[in-house]
Parts: structure tokens; C-alpha cells; sequence
């Protein structure tokens, strides 16, 4: 049976928002295991990161196998070692036969954080197919005319999944323990990858045949650079400049509602502690992401894929600032994180229509695997950096830091507006 374009676009928006929901139960914690573990903001960002890193280090094989692979099973794997590792991940922080320190480059860590950050590294080996494997499969599904739309629900679905992960933790966390829930969340995305492996038999899964992409190939090397490689060069420098912000916000902004706010009120007799509500922010923002991301989806139809980017990069570079530099009141500190989540992760539908636009349909796994590498692999050194800027001087100076970053990423996007960078097809 072959299901619609639209279908398969919303099937896609779900699963792309299903990934994003259980990464982003791992930052409202922080704050709660540093106090548990006893141990500095620095070391316990090193979950979020280590996730992050492994994301990022996995992409390029993930994305040279969804280049010839079937994209069926790739697409479940994913979702079935993502289940698996939070599983452990509950298990191993929980375990009294592991409650004991070691040493590691000069530092005491806990065995039970050192288990969790090795669930972490497994949990982002798997869900680095999903990026590689998920886009070949909306060009493969999706018409030209929709891709836009699709490229929208795509990015807006993370996001949405991005900001329910944190609201439904900030619920739970009042009545159950946070490992239960990630037992819970392991057991879920495990009949997910089943149910994946099942519905995609009625798509387009299967890579280019290996003789058409081996005369692509052919063609590729001799073909102008400015129409491929040195516009995919910039848009790899913009992303993982960028990733730094993203990422630094994305896994410390409840640490920093938490520090500089630490908001706790009872309600029905039911004490509601700062874990919860800065989780409740930080869904807020993510939320904001989301919507933001289905106009922008619209926008790219219409405008140049590189102005909303870089409209993205300057809104977003005030939001956060406004943020580090402000005291904020719960009603302004709840405005200021809607304009966050509303420019900041705003440009995803133009980032991927614009890599669309330039990337051959036999590389495109490939593609979007190099970018998401460096992007990941560069962000995920900024929790770390940013958590051991705010043990010395506090998590306001070190989102400043990363307003200067992202500024920095115009500077390739703004590259591409040169005909000796990039040749677009509308030139």
C-alpha cells in the first residue's frame, strides 16, 4: 500500500519530534544530579555534551550508509538503540553497587555519572542516523513544490518534540522519580522503532541504484565548485559556529532560570520546585522554536533562504543578550524566552531548503551528514565551556559569550551572496 506525501510528512514531523523529545529530558536535570552527585555545573553538562558529541562523531558513516542502505531499517534502528541506552542510563544512576568515585584526568567522578555519560555516548551513536536517513526520505516522498512545508513540519516537529520533552518532565518530576520516567521514555521509543519498521514498507526507502551515483560521482569532482562545494563549505561554517549558541543554550537554559531565578510556589498543596518550573520556561522556549519554525517553513516558498537566515542570526543574537544582561520579571523572563525560541532555532527550514537546493539527490544523506558533524561536534564543547564559565563567574556572562558566537555565523552566510562563493540557480 503507498500512503500520500502528506502522510508521510506528518509521519516524519512525528518522528523527528519523538528524537527531540527524550534528548531534551536531559537538561532540566542537570541541576537536580549536580546536587545529587555532588558535583560542578561543568562535569554534569558533560551529559548533554557527550550526547551532542556522539551525535555529531557518528553522522558521516551514518550518513554514507543511508547512501546505500535501506533507510526501513536505519530510521527504527535509531529509535530501538535510543530505547535501549535510556534504559541503562535509569538503571546504571540508580544502581548503590556503583555509588563509589573514581579518578579520571585529575578529577573524582561518580561511577554512577561515568555509566550515565557512556548511556549518553550510545544514545547519540543511535539517533545520528536520523538526520542522514530522514532527509533522503522526505526528498524521496515529499513533491518539489512541498518541500518547503515538509522541510517546516520537519524542523517544527523537533522543536514541538523539543518543548514537550521539558513540560511533561516538569509534570511528572512532582509525583515520580526521574528515573522511572526515563525507564518509561526507553520503553516507549522501543515500540516506536517497531512501529516505524512497520508503516515505512509503504514509502520510497531505498537509496539511488550504486551505477547512477557512481556516475554522479564522476561528474561531481568535475563540475564548478561555487554550485556545490564551497556554498556547503560556508553553510558547515555557519551551522557549527551556530551550533555553539544552540547547543549552550539548549542545555543550560534551565540550569540558568534555575540559578538566576530559581522559582518554587505551591499549588493544591503540591510544592512545585525550580527543576519544574524552569523546565516549564525552557518548553516555553522550545515551543516558540516550533511555531516559528512552521511560518518560517512558509517564508522559504517565497524569500531568499539566506536573508531569513540571517534575519535569524541578528533577532536571535538580541533575545539572548536581553536575557544575560537583563533582570527579568516571570512575565518578561517568559516573553524574552518566547523571542529565543522564535529566532534562535528559527532558520531551520531555510538552512535545509538552501542545502537542498544546492546538494545532488545521490549525496544529500551525506550531505546533511557533514553538516550536522561539524555542527555537533563543535557544540557539544559548549555546555562544558559554558558550565565552567558559570562555576567561576556566573551562567549571565557565559550566555553573553555566546551572543558574540552566534553573531560570528553572518559571516558565512553572508559569504554566499558573493558569485565567487556560490553560484545559485536563480543567478
Amino acid at each position: 500500500m503507498k500512503y500520500n506525501s502528506s502522510n508521510f510528512a506528518l509521519l516524519m514531523a512525528f518522528t523527528h519530534g519523538t528524537d527531540h523529545f527524550a534528548r531534551r529530558m536531559i537538561p532540566p536535570l542537570l541541576p537536580l544530579w549536580a546536587f545529587f552527585f555532588g558535583a560542578p555545573l561543568w562535569q554534569i553538562a558533560l551529559l548533554p555534551a557527550i550526547q551532542i558529541f556522539s551525535t555529531g562523531l557518528f553522522q558521516i558513516p551514518s550518513g554514507i550508509v543511508a547512501d546505500s542502505s535501506d533507510r526501513r531499517i536505519l530510521l527504527p534502528l535509531a529509535f530501538a538503540t535510543h530505547g535501549v541506552t535510556y534504559a541503562l542510563f535509569a538503571i546504571g544512576a540508580t544502581s548503590s553497587f556503583l555509588a563509589f568515585e573514581v579518578p579520571l584526568f585529575g578529577y573524582p567522578f561518580d561511577c554512577r555519572l561515568l555509566v550515565m555519560m557512556l548511556a549518553m555516548f550510545l544514545s547519540g551513536a543511535g539517533s545520528s542516523l536520523l538526520h542522514p536517513a530522514g532527509y533522503p526520505l522526505i526528498t524521496a516522498n515529499i513533491p518539489a513544490e512541498s518541500k518547503g512545508r515538509a522541510y517546516g513540519l520537519w524542523g517544527s516537529s523537533a522543536k514541538f518534540g523539543d518543548g514537550l520533552g521539558p513540560a511533561v518532565l516538569g509534570l511528572l518530576i512532582i509525583y515520580l522519580d526521574w528515573s522511572i520516567i526515563f525507564t518509561g521514555v526507553g520503553v516507549f521509543l522501543l515500540i516506536y522503532a517497531f512501529f516505524l519498521f512497520s508503516i515505512l514498507k509503504g514509502y520510497d526507502t531505498l537509496p539511488t541504484s550504486s551505477k547512477s551515483s557512481s556516475a554522479s560521482a564522476s561528474s561531481f569532482w568535475k563540475s564548478d565548485p561555487r554550485t556545490y562545494l564551497l556554498p556547503i563549505i560556508a553553510i558547515l561554517a555557519y551551522f557549527s559556529i551556530r551550533g555553539i549558541t544552540a547547543d549552550g543554550i539548549g542545555a543550560l537554559y534551565p540550569a540558568f532560570v534555575d540559578e538566576i531565578y530559581g522559582y518554587t510556589f505551591e499549588i493544591f498543596g503540591t510544592v512545585v520546585t525550580s527543576t519544574s518550573t524552569a523546565s516549564w520556561y525552557f518548553s516555553v522556549l522550545l515551543i516558540s522554536a516550533g511555531i516559528s519554525q512552521l511560518v518560517v517553513g512558509k517564508l522559504v516558498d517565497i524569500y531568499d533562504s539566506r536573508l531569513i537566515l540571517l534575519a535569524c542570526v541578528f533577532t536571535g543574537a538580541i533575545s539572548i543578550a536581553l536575557l544575560a544582561i537583563v533582570e527579568l520579571s516571570p512575565t518578561n523572563l517568559l516573553l524574552v524566552s518566547i523571542a529565543i525560541g522564535s529566532t534562535l532555532w528559527a532558520s531551520a527550514p531555510a538552512r535545509d531548503a538552501l542545502i537542498n537546493s544546492i546538494t545532488p539527490p545521490e549525496r544529500e544523506g551525506r550531505t546533511f551528514a557533514y553538516l550536522w558533524t561539524g555542527a555537533l561536534m563543535l557544540g557539544s564543547l559548549s555546555p562544558v565551556a559554558i558550565g565552567y564559565i558559570g562555576d567561576i563567574g556566573g551562567l549571565r556572562l557565559g550566555f553573553l559569550y555566546l551572543v558574540g558566537v552566534l553573531l560570528i555565523s553572518a559571516i558565512p552566510i553572508a559569504l554566499l551572496y558573493s558569485k565567487r562563493i556560490y553560484l545559485s540557480t536563480s543567478d
